[in-house]
């Protein structure tokens, strides 16, 4: 019996400790990183936080810190990425959101003001949009049931239809537009610019400045098919940005 014990001891150290071997060195490369941006050494930090998400994943105060020190280094385009990946983890964090804000002001990218048209597509969620397209057809196969079975009058019959259609097609066309916003790109490029066609030497359109937030549209070889919030539009290189939510299609 005791025998049986001191195996299972054995099992259970032997696993649990390369665990927490793992998790120490983890720590301590994370505390490195720490050191390094506490004196300065903004570039060693960065490889070191770099090198901690490429093996062990995201996280929200990893994220941060790295985006921290793009900041210092006033690579805004990247600062922004990383300070919008730590928020899609811990999007209530205050310091997430008052050291992404600064960045911002700083570097002059102000929020832009959606138009009226995607104000209303983003009064909810991406969820909630995709429920209520759902109810929208759940009401109509009711509404056609009862339209057989009890011969209601045409008039208000159609008149229902078509309401619940319009806000079937509201629903529809905000699902495909909050699914387009939910990954949108920043720009990490400097003097980047949007063109007009997707091809090398085409005519800029306008100049997009790091850390500007855009939205796919579509790709075309190098290139990619982006707006932003106000409506522009036009075509940028793809590795002028990035995804937010990693690699963009």
């Amino acid at each position: 019996m005791i025998l049986k014990k001191l195996i299972h001891i054995s099992m259970l150290i032997l696993i649990f400790l390369p665990m927490t071997t793992l998790a120490a060195d983890v720590a301590e490369r994370f505390n490195a990183g720490n050191a390094a941006y506490s004196v300065g050494d903004y570039d060693t930090a960065i490889s070191i936080y770099e090198d901690l998400l490429k093996h062990e994943g995201n996280g929200a105060g990893l994220l941060y810190n790295l985006a921290n020190s793009y900041a210092q280094k006033g690579q805004v385009g990247l600062a922004i990425l990383n300070y919008e990946r730590a928020l899609r983890i811990n999007a209530s964090d205050p310091d997430i959101i008052g050291n992404l804000a600064k960045v911002r002001k700083d570097s002059g990218l102000f929020t832009e003001e959606p138009d009226k048209i995607a104000q209303i597509l983003l009064k909810l969620s991406i969820d909630s949009w995709t429920i209520a397209a759902f109810g929208c057809l759940l009401f109509m196969v009711i509404l056609l049931s009862v339209r057989l079975k009890y011969k209601s009058s045409k008039r208000s019959y159609i008149g229902s239809w078509v309401s619940v259609t319009l806000v079937l097609i509201l629903s529809v066309t905000a699902v495909g537009y909050n699914y387009q916003t939910y990954n949108p790109l920043v720009v990490i490029a400097e003097d980047a610019k949007l063109q007009v066609s997707p091809f090398e030497g085409a005519s800029s359109s306008g100049a997009v400045v790091q850390g500007r937030m855009l939205f796919p549209i579509k790709s075309h070889g190098d290139y990619t098919y982006v707006t932003d919030r106000v409506g522009r539009k036009g075509w940028l290189r793809s590795d002028f940005v990035e995804a937010v939510c990693g690699q963009s299609s």
